[in-house]
């Protein structure tokens, strides 16, 4: 097969895309209101004077970086899982802190005096972690522009394998300072899309856009990106599955 990534317009916003989507933009207003209503815990995220650090399980089975450096989403990346899932805080019962993921799954509680349990598949009931370590906040990595589009081809590629067919990759030609970004955002839509081949996907348009989102139109699948939110731009690659299995319409922010 040869693998091709279309060229389109670099970080244009996508109007006609974006609105294909559903998307709309969040009033400072709504913001404003949000952070007002928020518990302490929460308005401390959104200050930003939380930091990111290693948590363990005490057995040492399950170890992530958990960071809450920066906005109203926090990061997490287990040891292992490349990819990196953004979560969501919402109030609890007794004053703790709930961290959803885009699909609404739990994915950490948060006490209000510091103690933290991990949900993972494998332990739904949950598991006591401890902080064993400092982190550096979790960032997109770093791409060399001129790697970019070699390195979407081989997704392209990858995903062509796992799925048994050509699947043709559109997205920006450059995206200076993104490239990182927009690669981890592809691997992302590509995972997704190989674990439902039989949506019998074709074609994948990557573009950039205010808002993210995930649609699908016939043997297409539009994935916008909103780069300028960092990871929380981006859609997980669970929710690029429950697009195509049907489940959603697409993340909810």
């Amino acid at each position: 097969m040869s693998a091709r990534v279309a060229r389109t317009h670099p970080l244009k916003a996508v109007g006609a895309m974006a609105a294909a989507l559903g998307l709309s933009a969040v009033g400072a207003q709504n913001a404003s209101a949000q952070q007002q209503s928020a518990s302490p815990l929460l308005q401390g995220l959104m200050r930003n004077d939380v930091r990111a650090a290693r948590y363990a399980t005490p057995d040492g089975a399950v170890r992530f970086v958990f960071d809450r450096s920066g906005g109203r989403a926090a990061l997490v990346q287990f040891e292992g899982d490349p990819e990196v899932h953004v979560l969501r805080p919402v109030a609890g019962t007794r004053g703790d802190e709930i961290y959803r993921t885009e699909d609404g799954g739990v994915m950490l509680r948060v006490t209000p005096h510091g103690g933290i349990t991990v949900y993972t598949r494998a332990n739904r009931t949950g598991a006591p972690v401890s902080e064993v370590a400092a982190a550096a906040p979790i960032a997109p990595p770093r791409a060399a522009p001129q790697l970019y589009q070699a390195r979407m081809r081989q997704v392209q590629v990858g995903l062509a394998r796992a799925v048994g067919r050509p699947v043709a990759f559109e997205a920006p030609a450059a995206v200076t300072g993104y490239e990182g970004l927009f690669l981890d955002a592809a691997e992302r839509v590509a995972q997704g899309v190989a674990a439902v081949p039989e949506a019998g996907i074709r074609r994948v348009i990557i573009a950039a856009g205010p808002e993210p989102g995930v649609a699908v139109r016939g043997d297409t699948l539009l994935v916008v990106i909103a780069p300028q939110m960092g990871y929380a731009g981006r859609p997980s690659s669970s929710t690029v599955r429950a697009v195509l299995s049907g489940e959603t319409a697409g993340p909810e922010r």
